[in-house]
């Protein structure tokens, strides 16, 4: 069973946010999250439902594991040739998310736990019964695999049903079918790699490559060129800016264009030749002057470098385009900096904004304890500190820190009611465990 446990330990986890390796920016998950809005409305989902999480890490894959989250590896959009892979991709999952996948296989999962559960009873009986252990190992062993072949064989079912309805999809939004060539010849190569590993992986649950071509091979006959999206050059450039060796992005991104200047923006920041990224980012300003990341991004450098008043301007210029929590959240840290009463009053109006939107994410909710104790609000600071325990999983120390400062609180205050309600928050979640 232990192997059966460790493979269904990713299929199906609740991935809390604060136990996976995330990366947030607001240029990407705008634009992803625009992508799936359009595969939901295609597909007969609610678009304003669709919700993305990009994960660190260098593979190519994404994933769904329950509700209507997409989660995508970084290692996807580096690697896809064309926004009509990743495209391809985001469908497949979508028909995952259509076809009740998750929950039809967690039965599935307990069908073949309760399996292997019978045979390893069985298989003790028998050994005591013969005083042969042999014998009883082998029908442990025996049934065991027979279980977890069952659930595998449900499982790539499961994948070829989510590939044909990414066909549709894609041929509904006009995308080409050569993005999912571009996939499985990527995912072809994984299998040449590890095709001697004896692992649980991607191709012991997926049918294998060559078949999935066969399955959908007449959809790709005359299918259209890929298209060519500024939007999602601009993400894998910034991407692949970021997290590659720096000679390797000035390899690819070696010319005028405007995906160029982003990279080489991106590489000269990083190399501490901050003139010239500030110069580059100048440039493409001129060029676009409404895209607010280029803003953001100009923020984020002067902000790293310690020219917080720089930063500040360009944070509320990018703010002034887009509204995204994320930049809010950007220029609050940078008015915090500023270490007084007034520009904390401005960055928690921004934080407060921002939670709305975000949710339960840790880093708001302690530049709001920072934000409360600049204006003199200990006990608002103190349940701050709270809610960032509480989103970054830790638990104890949010219901500790909580019932520490409510007892010094007037029931008529704000602090005490929202103190109150996370409480009552933590002990409903111990109720559902």
């Amino acid at each position: 069973m232990k192997k059966l446990a460790l493979f269904l330990m990713l299929y199906l986890s609740s991935y809390p946010a604060w136990a996976l390796n995330l990366i947030r920016d607001a240029e990407i998950e705008k634009t992803l999250t625009g992508y799936v809005q359009r595969i939901f409305k295609a597909a007969g989902l609610h678009p304003e439902n669709a919700e993305i999480v990009l994960i660190n890490d260098p593979s190519i894959n994404a994933f769904v594991a329950g509700g209507q989250t997409i989660f995508v590896h970084t290692g996807l959009i580096m690697h896809a040739k064309y926004v009509d892979d990743l495209i391809f991709v985001l469908s497949h999952e979508t028909g995952h998310i259509i076809g009740g996948h998750i929950t039809r296989g967690i039965t599935e999962y307990q069908k073949a736990q309760k399996t292997a559960l019978i045979s390893t009873v069985l298989g003790g009986v028998l050994a005591v019964a013969s005083g042969r252990p042999d014998a009883g190992i082998a029908v442990m062993i025996g049934s065991q695999s027979s279980a977890m072949g069952t659930f595998t064989a449900y499982r790539q079912v499961e994948e070829s049903s989510a590939d044909r309805t990414a066909v549709d999809i894609v041929k509904k939004l006009g995308y080409s079918m050569q993005g999912f060539t571009h996939i499985m010849n990527m995912i072809q190569a994984e299998e040449r790699l590890n095709a001697s590993e004896n692992r649980m992986s991607y191709w012991r649950t997926h049918p294998m490559t060559t078949d999935r071509k066969q399955n959908i091979n007449h959809f790709l006959k005359n299918a259209p060129a890929p298209k060519d999206e500024k939007e999602f050059r601009r993400i894998r450039a910034k991407l692949i800016a970021f997290m590659m060796e720096e000679q390797q992005v000035l390899h690819q991104y070696s010319g005028n264009t405007s995906d160029d200047l982003y990279a080489q923006a991106i590489v000269d920041y990083r190399q501490h030749n901050l003139e010239g990224a500030i110069q580059k980012l100048d440039n493409l300003i001129k060029q676009e002057p409404n895209n607010p990341y280029l803003y953001e991004l100009k923020g984020q450098f002067k902000f790293e470098t310690g020219q917080i008043d720089e930063a500040i301007q360009n944070y509320k210029k990018a703010l002034t385009l887009s509204d995204a929590p994320l930049i809010r959240i950007a220029l609050a840290q940078a008015l915090l900096e500023k270490d007084n009463k007034e520009d904390a009053e401005v960055a928690l109006t921004h934080l407060e904004h921002a939670v709305l939107e975000e949710g339960d994410t840790g880093f708001p909710w302690r530049l709001m304890a920072t934000a409360y104790d600049r204006m003199g609000k200990a006990d608002l600071a103190q349940y701050a500190m709270a809610r960032y325990y509480y989103s970054t999983g830790k638990t104890k120390q949010a219901q500790k820190t909580a019932e520490k400062i409510i007892k010094k609180l007037d029931k008529d205050t704000v602090a005490y009611q929202r103190t109150d309600d996370l409480l009552e928050r933590i002990k409903s979640d111990k109720k559902d465990d």
